[in-house]
């Protein structure tokens, strides 16, 4: 059976070249993806990624939703609502040193936010990423095979947003 994967769909071409950018000049250096979506990645949230079992990431761009165009790792998850304040300090410390541009405006300070349009239901999840790449050449994200059903993922994507676990197709 493949090794299941992550696909994201339309993410900020920004924050995806924020991310690779600063991993090429700190490799080892492990930054955050935080979805706007109040509901959680059950898939990671079940089996937690570790840099010793890391997941692999692949994203689609806003601009071009029907490709992918960035692969990484996840190497962690961790729910932002159940945090306690001294790790939520440490990660935004993290975030402003690394990720200056990470915020939801630019009136907003950088670090964690809370995107989701739903207010009972917050931004949960926050992924931990390693080498991120962006990809020479792009392919479609046809060639993920949905976990759910073992069918190809449809190419006809008009609206950025959610994820789904995936195997890509050989």
């Amino acid at each position: 059976m493949p090794e299941v994967a992550l696909f994201m769909n339309g993410i900020y071409r920004s924050v995806l070249e924020e991310i690779r950018e600063t991993q090429s000049e700190f490799p080892d250096c492990t930054l955050f993806l935080q979805p706007y979506s109040g509901d959680t990645i059950l898939m990671l949230q079940k089996d937690v990624p570790t840099p010793e079992a890391p997941v692999t990431l692949y994203a689609s761009t806003t601009d071009d939703l029907s490709n992918i165009s960035y692969v990484a790792e996840i190497v962690g998850w961790e729910d932002k609502t159940a945090m306690i304040p001294s790790r939520r300090q440490e990660v935004n410390d993290l975030i402003q040193r690394y990720q200056p541009g990470e915020r939801l405006t630019s009136e907003e300070p950088v670090g964690l936010y809370n995107a989701s349009k739903d207010p009972d239901r917050p931004s949960k999840n926050l992924l931990h990423i390693r080498r991120m790449v962006r990809l020479d050449v792009p392919f479609s994200v046809g060639q993920l095979i949905k976990d759910s059903n073992n069918e190809p993922h449809s190419t006809n994507r008009t609206m950025p947003g959610r994820w789904v676990p995936v195997h890509k197709l050989v």
